[in-house]
């Protein structure tokens, strides 16, 4: 009966301060190579609170799909997407011949990643919005190539807690 109480408090608690596991997800493409891979799948945390579960620069996160600026042979509002959170809200984001540049001072990235794709003017992220990136860069749908180039924190469905590659997967790994 104590164990019962507890879990329920638990999971009580869990609700009402908005956490969670938001879902379990499978990487089709390869927009995140070589970090994610096709195959890989990913477990996100639900984004509720921005003081409990804040979304940092480089966080992995997965988010409903935005409009982009050409005519694409899917429908993007019906996609889920996986991207890496490069702009911050407040802040100036402008990438040049590959390098991207937040208030005008080139980004560190020590993670790995593919250069290339398209470049960006100078751009101010507005408030509560994001500005994302794949890591394999000439192979990303990301926010380069959306009407708008940031996403609102509400279309941000979940941050990645948890990678499980393929091949481990495949050997019946779980979390």
């Amino acid at each position: 009966m104590r164990t019962f109480i507890v879990c329920t408090i638990l999971v009580f608690c869990c609700l009402a301060i908005g956490c969670g596991i938001s879902g379990h997800y499978l990487q089709v493409t390869d927009s995140m190579m070589p970090s994610v891979g096709v195959g890989d799948h990913l477990v996100t945390f639900e984004i509720k609170s921005s003081k409990l579960n804040p979304i940092k620069r480089f966080d992995v996160v997965v988010y409903q799909g935005q409009p982009a600026k050409v005519k694409l042979s899917f429908d993007e509002k019906t996609t889920i997407f996986i991207h890496r959170v490069i702009g911050l809200p407040n802040e100036k984001i402008e990438i040049k011949k590959g390098k991207v540049f937040i208030n005008d001072e080139l980004l560190d990235e020590t993670l790995q990643k593919i250069d290339g794709g398209a470049d960006l003017p100078a751009t101010i992220i507005p408030e509560n919005e994001y500005f994302l990136l794949g890591d394999n860069r000439p192979n990303s749908l990301d926010s380069r190539y959306w009407q708008k180039p940031t996403i609102k924190r509400e279309d941000i469905r979940g941050k990645v807690t948890t990678i499980i590659h393929k091949e481990d997967w495949d050997k019946g790994k779980r979390w």
